[in-house]
C-alpha cells in the first residue's frame, strides 16, 4: 500500500527514471510516482530498485520507526514479490509488522495489509502453512478491530481456502467457506440479497469440488427462502432454478429435473412485464448448452441464436457475444483418466497440447496431439477426453459455424513413478 500522497497529479508531467537512475530520485513524492509507474508497466526489477530508494528517503524524513516507513516497507515488499524475490519481500513485510506493533500495538488494524501481503508471498512461494498462519493472524486482528461479523473476514477466509487446497486439506478448505457463509447468515436477514448471494457462492464452491448433490441442496434451500418470503413466481427463483440445471449438466446427468429447471427459469423471465434481456440470454445459453451436452442428434442452435439476438440490446452485448461464443467453452467435460496422476502439491507438472476442429454441433473432430510433457504419459487419455467432451459451438454474426485448428492445453500433476511404469510397459 502506497502512502496517500503517492499518486500522480493530473495535468502535471511526471519524472521518469530507470533502475540505474533511482539514486537520482531526491523526494519521496518522486519515488512514489516512479514506483507506481514501474509497477503498472510490470517492470518489477526496476520497481524493486526504486522501492529501495523510497524506503531510504522515507526513513531519512520520518525515522525508521514510523507509520510512513512501515508503508514504505510494504510498498517495497510488493515490488519484490512481483519480481519473484520472495525472501526479500518476506523480510520487508515482517519489518512493517514489527514497526506497526511498536507504534500501535499487537492488534492494530494497520497490521492487516502487511499480514495479507506476507500470506500472499508465502502462498505464491509454496509455503502454505506459513501462509495460513499469516492469514489467520490477519483475521484475528480484523475481528478484534471491526467485530466478529465484519465481512472483511471473507476475503481472508478465501485466501486461507486456497492455502488449504494447495495442501490438499479439503476439509479445512471447506471449513473456511462454511465459516464465510455462516458469517453472512448471522449478519443479514434470511431472505436478504446478501444471504442468497452467500448461499450461491458456497454452492459454486461445492460444484468446483464436484459435490453436486450438496450443491443442489443449497439451491433448494435458496428456493425455500424465496418461496417463504416472496412466492414461487418471483424472478428471484430464476437463479437457483437455472443453476440446478447447470449442476446436473456439470455432473453429466441428463435428468428431467435439470432441463425442467432451466425451462421454468426461462418461463419466469418471459412472463415479467419488462423481461431482463441479459438474464434471458444467459438462461437461453444454458438451455443451448444442455442440448449440446446431451442431445444424441445435436442441438438445433435455436436457443443460442436467440441469445445472440438478445445480446444486441444489452449494454456490452458485443463483448458478451465474444466471451460466450468466441472461446473454447466446455458444456460437457469427459472425466480425464487419473491413472498416473498425483494430488501431491509438490508433484511435478505435466501438460498435453492438443489440436482439434469443432463442428456446428459442438463435437470435436481431427483430434491431434501436438506436444506433451512427459511425452506419451497422458496423450491417449487427453485425446479421448477431448473427443468425448462437448463444447459450446462458435457463432459468427448470429450463425453457428464450424472452427478449425483450435488448440487446448490440458495440465496436470503426475507421479514420477508413472513414467517408469510407462517406459517399462
Amino acid at each position: 500500500m502506497l502512502d496517500a500522497d503517492a499518486v500522480p497529479v493530473a495535468g502535471v508531467q511526471q519524472p521518469q527514471f530507470d533502475a540505474s537512475g533511482s539514486a537520482e530520485i531526491v523526494t519521496r513524492f518522486e519515488a512514489s510516482i516512479e514506483l507506481e509507474r514501474l509497477i503498472q508497466a510490470q517492470d518489477f526489477d526496476a520497481a524493486a530498485a526504486v522501492g529501495e530508494r523510497l524506503l531510504t528517503l522515507t526513513q531519512e524524513e520520518f525515522g525508521e520507526i514510523s507509520a510512513e516507513s512501515a508503508n514504505a516497507h510494504v510498498a517495497l515488499a510488493q515490488a519484490q514479490a512481483a519480481n519473484d524475490d520472495r525472501t526479500a519481500a518476506e523480510q520487508h513485510y515482517l519489518d512493517a509488522t514489527i514497526i506497526i506493533r511498536e507504534i500501535d500495538g499487537a492488534f492494530s488494524e494497520a497490521l492487516i495489509s502487511p499480514l495479507l501481503g506476507l500470506g500472499d508471498n508465502y502462498q505464491d512461494g509454496g509455503q502454505y502453512l506459513n501462509a495460513v498462519s499469516a492469514y489467520n493472524e490477519a483475521r484475528t486482528i480484523n475481528r478484534r478491530a471491526f467485530g466478529l461479523l465484519d465481512e472483511g473476514q471473507i476475503e481472508i477466509l478465501d485466501r486461507m481456502t486456497q492455502s488449504f487446497l494447495s495442501m490438499n486439506e479439503y476439509e479445512q478448505a471447506d471449513a473456511q467457506q462454511r465459516a464465510a457463509l455462516m458469517l453472512v447468515e448471522r449478519k443479514h436477514e434470511r431472505h436478504s440479497a446478501e444471504t442468497l448471494d452467500a448461499i450461491y457462492k458456497y454452492a459454486g464452491w461445492l460444484r468446483d469440488r464436484r459435490r453436486f448433490t450438496e450443491e443442489r441442496d443449497q439451491y433448494q434451500r435458496a428456493m425455500r427462502i424465496i418461496r417463504d418470503h416472496y412466492d414461487d413466481g418471483s424472478v428471484l427463483m430464476v437463479r437457483p432454478l437455472s443453476e440446478t440445471g447447470n449442476s446436473f449438466r456439470n455432473q453429466g446427468a441428463a435428468v428431467n429435473q435439470g432441463i425442467n429447471g432451466l425451462l421454468t427459469a426461462l418461463e419466469l423471465l418471459e412472463t415479467q412485464d419488462e423481461p431482463d434481456e441479459l438474464a434471458l440470454a444467459q438462461v437461453l445459453v444454458d438451455i443451448g448448452d444442455w442440448g449440446t451436452a446431451f442431445s444424441r442428434v445435436g442441438a438445433d442452435g435455436a436457443a443460442y441464436r436467440r441469445a445472440w439476438q438478445l445480446l444486441g440490446n444489452v449494454d456490452g452485448g458485443d463483448a458478451l457475444r465474444r466471451e460466450w461464443f468466441g472461446g473454447i467453452e466446455y458444456v460437457f467435460r469427459e472425466p480425464l483418466s487419473q491413472r498416473g496422476l498425483s494430488a501431491a502439491p509438490d508433484a511435478p507438472r505435466g501438460f498435453v497440447l492438443v489440436r482439434f476442429d469443432l463442428n456446428e454441433l459442438g463435437h470435436t473432430e481431427n483430434v491431434t496431439i501436438l506436444e506433451s510433457e512427459p511425452p506419451d504419459l497422458k496423450d491417449e487419455a487427453v485425446a479421448r477426453h477431448v473427443r468425448q467432451s462437448r463444447f459450446r459451438p462458435y457463432m459468427d454474426d448470429g450463425e453457428i459455424v464450424a472452427r478449425r485448428n483450435l488448440a487446448l492445453r490440458v495440465t496436470f500433476r503426475y507421479a514420477p513413478t508413472a513414467i517408469d511404469r510407462e517406459n517399462s510397459g
